[in-house]
């Protein structure tokens, strides 16, 4: 943490890291939550581990079962295939707003996030959690300079549903390797202030191949899914 940045909560801290293991899919759908062993691994308390689980129920990540406690939601292909159709509109509508309404301060935060891009990629980083960090950060970016917090907090929502559709269907996800030219492109698109270009791009990054969900396991592949 840097100095003057605020304390995190616990509860961010117990979201956080929950959050990342639903993704990833380290906790499988229908798996039950162990609040005891949550508390120990994440190093927080009973409320504000509460508090997280309410907060990712109320994403769709958890179910919350009464008398039961809280469980892994469940997801499918199905889900993948309908997750993908509406976040692509959804995610295409963002950037049209945000080049229309994106604010220096955010070109400027977009031209850092490419930075830290480009520096990874030469430094070969490999980590996936960083490359999954960058690729949400600039999602989250467009969303927020579309001026539309209803729409930035509904595609949070579905960056993590579909995300985890795909570790769960152990599609292999876009590194950022192969993403840097569609991050370029959004953010040219959004400096030009050019809401046709920005939703090409956008479509670009996030074109999925269909015949990986449908190809017969050990086929080999020479696309990935863009996240």
């Amino acid at each position: 943490m840097q100095l003057g940045e605020p304390k995190k909560r616990q509860s961010d801290t117990a979201y956080d890291g929950l959050r990342a293991a639903i993704i990833k899919a380290e906790l499988m759908p229908g798996a039950a939550i162990d609040e005891r062993q949550c508390m120990e691994m994440l190093g927080v308390g009973r409320t504000p581990l509460r508090e997280a689980l309410q907060r990712l129920a109320q994403e769709d990540l958890l179910l919350a079962v009464p008398q039961r406690g809280y469980f892994v939601s469940s997801t499918s292909a199905a889900d993948f295939f309908h997750l993908n159709e509406f976040r692509l509109h959804s995610e295409a509508l963002a950037a049209r707003m945000a080049a229309m309404r994106i604010d220096d301060a955010q070109l400027l935060e977009f031209d850092a996030l490419m930075d830290e891009a480009r520096a990874g990629i030469a430094a070969r980083r490999m980590e996936i959690e960083w490359h999954l960090g960058v690729d949400e950060r600039m999602h989250r970016l467009v969303a927020r300079a579309s001026g539309n917090p209803y729409l930035a907090q509904s595609l949070n929502r579905l960056y993590a549903l579909s995300v985890r559709s795909l570790y769960v269907a152990r599609v292999p996800v876009t590194l950022i390797f192969d993403e840097l030219e569609n991050f370029a492109a959004i953010r040219d698109a959004l400096a030009a202030r050019d809401p046709d270009r920005a939703e090409i791009a956008m479509r670009d990054h996030l074109t999925v191949s269909v015949v990986q969900m449908v190809r017969p396991a050990g086929v080999p592949s020479s696309k990935t899914a863009g996240l």
